[in-house]
């Protein structure tokens, strides 16, 4: 009895160890069950992000001060029905007219993860993010990108650090801000369709200093300021229409 028992002792420490110092979660953590730690947002009870979010090195690896999402140049209002069977999902509405004068105007949907302290989310518990996407036939956008903005791509105005040395301040080309790690999406002609980004596919532009690491991980991963949507004529003259629908946005 008292080799059994300290066998099953051993084993149950073992895998509180595991779990522990584990830095991915098992997949059954990730169950549709409960509050979803996975979840950032799904426009079901308003427009803040999950307060049961999952944060890697935070009290109780949970996000601390859900962000709520932010609207520029255009309008979001929450619509129905949502994407995957839900009830509710937010539409993204406007007029954009460049004028090909390099100020590259657009409409963005941005959501802060977590607004507690640095305002970085640290995202190393997961492995990429996916959301449901509708952009309508009437949408004209020559570019549409979603982005994940971090500190060494947002200035200081912004709550990154792109503008600080050892970079050159704005307007000088010699710094990475606003260079986000990226992927493009393409009109869906009114239909739902799921995008998955896994953090590795995400890259940015030619333009402006490099950062170290290249990629989106290491501190990159862990100093994310935002996830964005933003959908622009790229700098070509002309009036565009944006009208897109966002829904079950979350993490892998």
């Amino acid at each position: 009895m008292k080799s059994n028992f300290k066998f099953v002792l051993i084993a149950v420490l073992g895998v509180l160890a595991w779990v522990g110092c584990n830095t991915k979660y098992p997949s059954s953590y990730l169950s549709s069950t409960g509050p979803n730690p996975a979840m950032v947002i799904n426009f079901e009870s308003g427009l803040s992000v999950n307060p049961s979010l999952a944060e890697a090195n935070r009290p109780g690896n949970v996000v601390q001060t859900p962000g709520n999402i932010v609207i520029n140049g255009g309008t979001a209002i929450q619509a129905s029905p949502g994407a995957a069977n839900t009830a509710q999902c937010l539409q993204i509405s406007g007029s954009v007219t460049d004028l090909g004068n390099a100020a590259y105007p657009s409409i963005q949907l941005q959501i802060p993860l977590d607004t507690a302290g640095t305002k970085f989310y640290d995202a190393s518990l997961f492995n990429g993010v996916k959301f449901y996407i509708k952009v309508m036939g009437s949408d004209t956008a020559g570019k549409r990108s979603f982005s994940i903005p971090v500190a060494q791509t947002q200035p200081t105005s912004a709550g990154g650090d792109c503008d600080k040395p050892p970079f050159a301040a704005p307007p000088s080309t010699n710094n990475p801000c606003y260079n986000d790690f990226a992927n493009s999406y393409n009109s869906t002609n009114g239909v739902w369709q799921q995008m998955v980004f896994p953090f590795s596919s995400f890259t940015r532009g030619s333009y402006g200093a490099a950062i170290t690491p290249t990629t989106l991980s290491g501190a990159n991963l862990q100093q994310i300021l935002m996830l964005a949507w933003s959908e622009s004529n790229n700098n070509v003259k002309g009036i565009i229409n944006v009208n897109f629908y966002v829904d079950e946005v979350q993490f892998f």
